[in-house]
């Protein structure tokens, strides 16, 4: 009895013994494949891929710096991707190239090239620019919308001036926000990104361009953020034209729904959801037929929209559902056809116009008129909002042209002006 055990023992330690010694092997192959996968991949897409040096003179920022130090030269480094192998077209991130007076390119195999600028547009941070004797392939720009989170991407760039390198991680998260005026849309990433990076590409598994490299978390390890690359596909026809680039514009001010919902708080006059049926209290539940639960969802589904796209809102009416279909417009055309003509103030060195009903909603003020331009000698300043002037509210460019000629009889100034998100006050005596 007691032999039988010990053989049934032995038996089981030489099986365990066995499975021990072939895991190492069955476990190795198909990470060695996966390797030689990406490997493949990165000998693919490497030739597409430019490091960028630039070179500017940034001026004094103060009569003593003026005086003894002057103009100083900055250095920058970035990196980029070509889109366009015929024309030698490059897309990189603005704040790579800035105000730079020196663009160099130099590629996978060390040859360096003068660049131009094409275009640039510092909201967006994009920016285009043209290599002539560029004979590198362009890359294939792919789609983030099918990018899932915990898919596998890598990026290749130049960070800290060391040349070509690849870094490996996940999609960590879609439709992050850091904080920016426009195209706050971001995907983050944990494939290491370091200054030199920017302007980079982000490929995904099948080695299409899904993303731009941009910015990083400096709290934290690895949080890498790249903009979409259908920001890129959006952006590129108007930097080829020199023009600045603008998000698309509905005309809607959402309000946040208990339970992750949105619902319209206002619909402004003349918009395209005005023009569209959408009315105030419509809950949002889809775009383009994609669920939209929350804020993420809709930035996610309109922050890449331009002006001139069409979607399709789906909305939630009492007991129906209703469909509205917008065309967007650029917002900065709309605003200044709802805010109405601009007038001259001479008294007050301004030219000034009506406040655009959004301006109001979001600096919650009721009436205001806007300083479009500030003449020399004027104590305002370009977009302050001027709300009373001489204990007088400013309700319309009319108003203000009216307080203008009693400051000039009375030679006094009293103003409270919105600047910069607070209220401000302004006395003058001459």
């Amino acid at each position: 009895m007691i032999s039988g055990i010990r053989g049934i023992c032995r038996e089981l330690r030489l099986a365990i013994l066995t499975l021990l010694l072939a895991a190492p092997v069955l476990l190795a192959c198909p990470s060695a494949h996966a390797d030689d996968a990406l490997a493949d991949l990165v000998e693919g897409v490497a030739p597409s891929v430019v490091n960028l040096h630039t070179a500017g003179l940034r001026q004094p920022m103060s009569a003593w710096d003026a005086i003894f130090g002057g103009p100083r030269r900055w250095d920058s480094l970035g990196s980029g991707f070509v889109v366009d192998s015929k024309a030698g077209l490059v897309v990189t991130n603005a704040h790579v190239v800035g105000d730079a007076t020196e663009i160099l390119v130099m590629d996978h195999r060390g040859r360096v090239f003068d660049a131009q600028l094409v275009g640039a547009d510092r909201g967006i941070d994009l920016a285009v620019v043209k290599v002539p004797g560029l004979d590198l392939p362009a890359v294939k720009l792919g789609s983030s919308w099918g990018l899932r989170v915990g898919q596998d991407v890598f990026a290749v760039g130049n960070p800290y001036g060391h040349g070509h390198s690849v870094t490996r991680g996940i999609l960590s998260a879609r439709a992050r926000s850091l904080g920016r005026d426009e195209f706050d849309l971001f995907l983050q990433t944990d494939a290491a990104i370091n200054p030199g990076n920017s302007g980079g590409p982000l490929f995904a598994a099948d080695g299409r361009v899904v993303g731009v490299n941009t910015a990083i978390d400096g709290r934290g390890e690895s949080l890498g953020f790249a903009m979409p690359v259908e920001l890129v596909t959006g952006a590129l026809p108007m930097l080829l034209e020199g023009k600045p680039v603008a998000p698309g514009f509905t005309g809607v001010r959402l309000e946040d729904v208990r339970g992750g919902g949105l619902r319209v708080a206002t619909v402004y006059r003349d918009s395209p959801a005005a023009k569209a049926g959408v009315l105030e209290g419509d809950l949002i539940t889809s775009v383009d037929g994609r669920p939209v639960t929350g804020r993420a969802g809709w930035v996610e589904s309109l922050g890449m929209a331009f002006p001139g796209a069409r979607r399709e809102l789906g909305l939630s009416r009492g007991e129906q559902d209703v469909k509205a279909k917008l065309k967007l417009v650029e917002r900065g055309a709309w605003a200044s056809r709802v805010a109405g003509p601009t007038a001259p103030v001479d008294p007050l060195y301004v030219v000034v116009q009506g406040l655009a009903p959004d301006d109001a909603d979001r600096l919650r003020v009721t009436s205001g008129v806007r300083v479009v331009e500030a003449r020399r000698g004027s104590v305002f300043r370009r977009d302050d909002v001027l709300l009373e002037v001489n204990g007088l509210p400013i309700t319309s460019v009319e108003a203000a042209e009216a307080v203008g000629a009693d400051v000039l009889r009375r030679r006094y100034l009293d103003a409270i002006v919105v600047r910069g998100g607070g209220k401000v006050r302004i006395a003058n005596r001459w």
